[in-house]
């Protein structure tokens, strides 16, 4: 039998998080998953003979590496990790305490003691109960944090790791010269390792922009009617074209090698983006199997079909397996790594019995999800790469040469999409997006007018950058950040340095933002009172949970979860119980599935975990790692899931705050989880809740 193409794309992007204005980098992204993820991905493939792998690299990531590897960079984060506390202001203390615990709160702070203490002093006393010697563990601690599997192994960091507390300034220097030393040789071993041929490189057009809507905005409106488009459309064409351009000539400036293919960010694809990419002779491109199934006659109505490539006017086409390549990105982190990798290597010895030699694509953001993994996924990514290689059906290869053993079948026509609903609406369609869009257009009217940017000019680099797609994706309701407003005012800055590059001043409508202040969207409200609803899954006595607190479960995240079951959490307590209530994205006939239960993860003092098994009607409380029932509360679902869980085994005070996790499970395998990022923080106030009521 014919091996089945497997081709890994891992996409690696971070925007510029640099202030075109005052030349200050505001957020420490790069930096942080240069050192977590960017080197750990290749060393993860060492001595796996039989793993080829694609690697697509936006040009903008690959600039600030640059950039840090020569030290030019002034990143506002990592000039407050590498000062000493006892020099640091009252501002710079707080800013310190009020960021650096932005890590994966279940795999780095919970586990580790000091970290784990350092984080309830925040929390009791805030900025002001922080000791020198405080403020430096935790500088450390956040650093230790953004560390990979590698790293963990060798000096320094193993060794802090181990010692926990009590960091000198002298280890902190340390850690820091062997991180910034790792961040140095990560683009001389991309180099290395496609030289060597054992990966690919493709990109992403420059500053990692929706093609298609630089090309034309209304193509959102064929996509998806529905979307509402802004006032002023933005119709660019040859801004499009010049990102293409600068992205594959940058790849090949700093890595001195041609891309041999393109991921447009986000799959967006267009037939108008598509001739671009014809004309500009890129090799092939890859997008969303949904696209395909909007553009095949009839709908793709076989996973055969699927698993080969395609080509539209002589251009290679490949299309990613929706479900496989979400799987890695959403679903196994919380499986144990051999079983998962397990099991995706039997969904593709399946694909293999149905399409041998055929081609299999999975696509996804190869940083973001191993945050959530065992060991930043070593693990899983060994077992998964070796069961790969070891299987006569399988073959794991890169794109180019898997199109060499794969013939392509023509597309008529191309439909208009994204890799997120096939359409555009996380990036256009929101007030806040059109805002976004009509500024952009003003701007570049006003300082370019018909003219097409060229290559060399200083207004080019704002206006490419003001393009991108990061800034759009934080606009609207779909996502959620703390660093939202950060995102619109990078935003708006590079629009102000595209008009001052003209010698004009910029409008004073680029001064406000286009996100509404954090006051006004905070995500979790308190409840205003004690009560007690009657637990039986009706959603329809609007007095029953009217005093609960409620909860946003969407959004959150750099990642984009297919499947939002539910939307949002409603919480309080009385005095013996604490209620909870799911409520879903729309009405389903069958909620929680069969065989399927709901896991509340708790802690406080101490962890625990409530399990909610549907069939039963009952929760059972456990102490985490502890077999033995040690409370039970009543849980129905119907039109919601409401539950109740006995408070006494939690031992709370008043003014403790309670982590709070749902993870949505198959027998031992964890299918879901809200919120996606890091556990929920809710205030317990016991009987004080009835002196007042306040929001946070």
């Amino acid at each position: 039998m014919k091996q089945l193409n497997v081709c890994i794309l891992w996409h690696m992007h971070q925007p510029d998080y640099r202030d075109p204005v005052s030349g200050l980098t505001l957020l420490p992204w790069t930096w942080l998953h240069a050192v977590k993820d960017y080197g750990e991905m290749l060393r993860t493939m060492a001595g796996i003979e039989a793993a080829r792998i694609t690697f697509n690299l936006v040009p903008v990531l690959v600039e600030q590496l640059d950039r840090y590897a020569r030290g030019e960079v002034q990143d506002l984060w990592l000039e407050l990790a590498r000062r000493d506390p006892r020099d640091l202001d009252d501002d710079e203390r707080r800013f310190l305490v009020d960021r650096f615990f932005t890590v994966h709160a279940e795999r780095h702070i919970l586990p580790n003691r000091r970290y784990r203490e350092l984080a309830r002093k925040k929390e009791t006393g805030g900025a002001g109960e922080f000791r020198e010697k405080d403020l430096r563990d935790l500088q450390v601690w956040f650093l230790l944090s953004w560390t990979g599997h590698h790293l963990r192994q060798e000096p320094p960091v193993k060794e802090l790791l181990a010692k926990q507390e009590g960091f000198s300034e002298a280890e902190k220097a340390g850690l820091l010269d062997r991180l910034d030393a790792e961040v140095a040789g990560i683009l001389p071993l991309y180099r290395q390792l496609e030289e060597e041929g054992r990966i690919e490189i493709s990109f992403t057009p420059y500053a990692h922009p929706i093609l298609p809507l630089l090309c034309n905005t209304a193509i959102a409106a064929e996509a998806s009617p529905a979307t509402t488009l802004p006032a002023t459309g933005f119709r660019h064409p040859e801004d499009a074209r010049l990102q293409i351009r600068r992205g594959r000539d940058l790849i090949q400036h700093y890595l001195g090698v041609r891309p041999r293919g393109m991921w447009p960010a986000e799959g967006a694809v267009s037939e108008e983006a598509l001739q671009l990419m014809i004309d500009e002779d890129i090799p092939w491109a890859a997008s969303d199997e949904g696209i395909l199934h909007r553009s095949l006659p009839g709908g793709l109505r076989n996973r055969k079909d699927l698993y080969r490539p395609y080509s539209y006017r002589g251009l290679p086409l490949i299309f990613r397996d929706l479900e496989l390549s979400d799987r890695i990105g959403f679903v196994y982190a919380h499986w144990k790594p051999k079983r998962a990798a397990e099991d995706l290597i039997g969904h593709l010895e399946r694909a293999a019995e149905q399409a041998p030699g055929g081609l299999l694509a999975l696509v996804l953001d190869g940083e973001n999800c191993w945050e959530s993994y065992e060991e930043n996924g070593y693990p899983f990514l060994r077992t998964l790469y070796e069961g790969i290689g070891a299987s006569s059906r399988l073959r794991l290869t890169t794109v180019s040469e898997a199109l060499h053993h794969c013939r392509t079948r023509s597309l008529k026509r191309l439909a208009p999409g994204s890799w997120i609903n096939s359409d555009f609406h996380i990036w256009i369609g929101h007030p806040e997006e059109n805002r976004a869009w009509e500024l952009l257009a003003r701007a570049r009217s006003e300082t370019f007018g018909d003219q097409a940017p060229q290559p060399d000019d200083r207004r080019s680099d704002h206006l490419l950058r003001a393009e991108g797609s990061d800034w759009f994706w934080w606009y609207g309701d779909d996502h959620a950040s703390a660093q939202a407003d950060t995102f619109d005012l990078l935003f708006r800055r590079h629009l102000e340095a595209l008009y001052l590059a003209t010698g004009r001043s910029a409008p004073p409508e680029l001064k406000q933002p286009i996100k509404p202040p954090v006051s006004k969207r905070r995500r979790l409200r308190e409840p205003t009172a004690l009560f007690t609803p009657t637990i039986n899954g009706q959603a329809g006595d609007y007095f029953e949970w009217l005093a609960a607190g409620r909860a946003s479960l969407t959004g959150g995240g750099a990642m984009h979860p297919r499947d939002q079951l539910f939307t949002s959490l409603l919480f309080g307590y009385d005095l013996k119980h604490l209620f909870l209530r799911l409520d879903p994205h729309a009405h389903q006939d069958d909620l929680l599935e069969e065989g399927h239960h709901l896991d509340i993860h708790l802690t406080a003092a101490d962890a625990w975990l409530a399990r909610f098994v549907p069939k039963s009607g009952e929760v059972f409380l456990y102490r985490a790692g502890d077999s033995r029932i040690v409370g039970r509360g009543k849980g129905a679902v119907e039109q919601v899931v409401e539950l109740a869980i006995p408070l006494a085994p939690l031992e709370l005070k008043a003014g403790d705050v309670l982590l709070l996790s749902l993870h949505l499970c198959e027998q031992d395998r964890e299918m879901a989880r809200w919120p996606v990022e890091a556990p929920l923080e809710i205030p317990y106030r016991g009987t004080l809740l009835e002196a007042d009521e306040w929001y946070v």
